[in-house]
């Protein structure tokens, strides 16, 4: 599959492109950027675009609307929100032609951080119509795809916990809150792993199955990950002590290379989780149930919009 560009220069593909915006109310900061979202919608019709805004109103609502658009042949569906609203989203976008294209506005924005995506309304409709397009890997655990990553065990906890609960509504704050308390006291467990063939076995605080790098916004557990290779990173948290869980924190917090020390990492194309008992999943930060897991690899099964500057080291082609 060949690359394309969505340049300003490019009038048959610039003024000829169909989008819909498909934007989370509840998502972020979404209420005190409203005025910026009509802002983007003028730019992209400036610029030859013909956009539409659609609002979620409840669960489900982000996939319903993104599968319409597929249906319609639309050029570029815009994720208005975080990353959960993305996650919604390509579970229809997969195999199609129409392009995920990212207004961030959510709690953390790990993929448009992880991909150089500006934060900001002005830089990221820059990227939509100055950016280009790339043909993408997604993870699948359960029959539930992934753009960044899958967490089974103390992630999967902390997400299941912040769910649906009044503390949501306090961003990343919430997560670290929860994730301290539950995190020194979390017992740790035994996992059953079959990767590339060969069954592996661990007492493990966490499994982090990574498409791409970043997680949580600051944290790289799958750092060697490329989202382009057709491999999955998976890297496992080994049992600690509860001084020694501060220190793997701090480890990969601050980017240290003894992290190699506390952890266990292999790539893979596919993996079967069995614990002994069940231990909750979390996929791009919403919960997924818990324990067995079957976690495959789907290579370039989404076209996205990047910015012509991309990360080099998340991806592995030009």
């Amino acid at each position: 599959m060949e690359d394309s560009s969505f340049e300003a220069s490019d009038s048959s593909r610039a003024y000829n492109t169909l989008a819909v915006i498909i934007a989370n109310p509840t998502s972020g900061s979404y209420a005190r950027q409203a005025y910026h979202m009509q802002e983007t919608m003028r730019f992209l019709r400036n610029a030859g675009w013909t956009v539409e805004l659609r609002l979620t109103e409840a669960a489900g609502d982000a996939g319903c609307l993104a599968r319409e658009a597929v249906d319609r042949h639309t050029d570029v569906v815009i994720a208005a929100g975080g990353d959960g609203t993305i996650n919604e989203i390509i579970q229809e976008l997969v195999g199609s032609e129409t392009a995920l294209g990212v207004l961030p506005i959510g709690t953390a924005n790990v993929w448009a951080r992880d991909t150089n995506i500006p934060l900001d309304h002005a830089g990221a409709r820059e990227v939509l119509v100055h950016g280009k397009t790339r043909w993408i890997d997604l993870g699948c655990v359960n029959g539930r795809y992934f753009l960044l990553m899958a967490g089974i065990g103390l992630d999967g906890e902390v997400t299941l916990a912040v769910e649906k609960k009044p503390i949501k509504r306090l961003g990343a704050v919430a997560y670290l809150l929860v994730g301290a308390w539950l995190g020194l006291g979390y017992e740790s467990f035994r996992v059953y792993m079959t990767i590339n063939g060969r069954l592996v076995k661990k007492h493990a605080l966490q499994v982090v199955i990574g498409n791409t790098q970043l997680y949580g916004g600051s944290i790289k557990y799958t750092w060697q990950a490329k989202c382009d290779d057709g491999l999955l990173d998976v890297c496992v948290v080994r049992k600690r002590s509860m001084l020694g869980r501060v220190a793997v924190f701090v480890d990969f917090l601050l980017y240290r290379e003894q992290r190699h020390q506390w952890v266990s990492y292999a790539k893979c194309t596919s993996l079967n989780v069995r614990t002994r008992k069940p231990v909750a999943i979390q996929v791009d930060g919403e919960p997924l149930g818990h324990t067995p897991a079957r976690v495959s690899i789907f290579p370039k099964a989404l076209k996205v919009i990047v910015p012509q500057k991309i990360p080099e080291e998340l991806f592995s082609e030009e």
